[in-house]
């Protein structure tokens, strides 16, 4: 499990972290990436961000059905918008795709998606596991078509929700992790600031990669990993990377 703390308050993170605080590597499929050390763990309640939010890293509670369960999570956010046209989101499909193929089997995995065909974006398929999900998810993302804006805020305000969900209902056992796939900035910078502020209060863990842009993405600071693709190789690779630290996660070759 990781372990991480939340040290800085939300907008002042960029400014303030000191040097040395990011790690620079690059992965075994040539992409780059840059890990924090400001981010905690959901699993410890009492450790709570202190600043002006109400919000508490998710909620001690035990919905109906709830049992313990260690199993890991990891809801991915795919940007389908525009500018992902042409070959870029043939790539993406193909790279996530692959990537649910080769996933650890007792990984849940989630997933939300903003393309032509869902305007603000839409879970497509809810955290789930077994040969019918991960079939599900392969339709789900074959369909991906490119076109309209980019909502990161409500795509990250609903994976944030389905994980703190999910993780009640393992008694708080188990991992959680957030996956944005992405290509550009937010198309509503207001919603992307409370979207990275729930997630953050919440004590979710968010795992960028920057899809054939830059490394300025204003996720980058706000991510517990952030990760620079340029190909469709590079992708599985940043993907497998937001999982290195379970003991049985996959290796995938394309």
């Amino acid at each position: 499990m990781i372990h991480r703390n939340y040290s800085l308050g939300l907008l002042a993170v960029a400014a303030l972290l000191p040097a040395g605080c990011e790690k620079s590597r690059t992965t075994s499929s040539g992409n780059s990436s840059e890990r924090q050390s400001t981010f905690e763990s959901p699993m410890v309640a009492a450790n709570a961000s202190k600043g002006s939010s109400d919000h508490e890293p998710i909620p001690n509670t035990t919905p109906p059905g709830s049992k313990m369960d260690p199993s890991s999570n990891a809801y991915i956010v795919f940007d389908g918008s525009g500018s992902m046209a042409g070959e870029p989101i043939q790539q993406a499909k193909r790279a996530v795709a692959s990537f649910v193929d080769g996933a650890p089997t007792d990984l849940n995995i989630g997933l939300f998606v903003f393309d032509a065909r869902s305007g603000l974006g839409r879970e497509t398929v809810k955290l789930g596991r077994g040969n019918d999900h991960r079939t599900a998810l392969k339709d789900e993302i074959s369909r991906i078509s490119a076109g309209g804006g980019t909502p990161l805020g409500s795509a990250i305000q609903t994976g944030t929700n389905a994980l703190i969900t999910q993780f009640q209902e393992q008694l708080r056992y188990g991992d959680i992790r957030l996956i944005v796939v992405t290509d550009g900035q937010a198309s509503d910078p207001s919603a992307f600031r409370r979207g990275i502020t729930f997630a953050r209060d919440h004590h979710v863990p968010i795992y960028t990669i920057g899809f054939r842009i830059n490394s300025d993405h204003p996720l980058r600071q706000f991510s517990e990993a952030y990760f620079t693709a340029n190909d469709e190789q590079e992708l599985l690779g940043a993907m497998q990377e937001t999982l290195a630290e379970l003991d049985d996660s996959a290796t995938i070759d394309l």
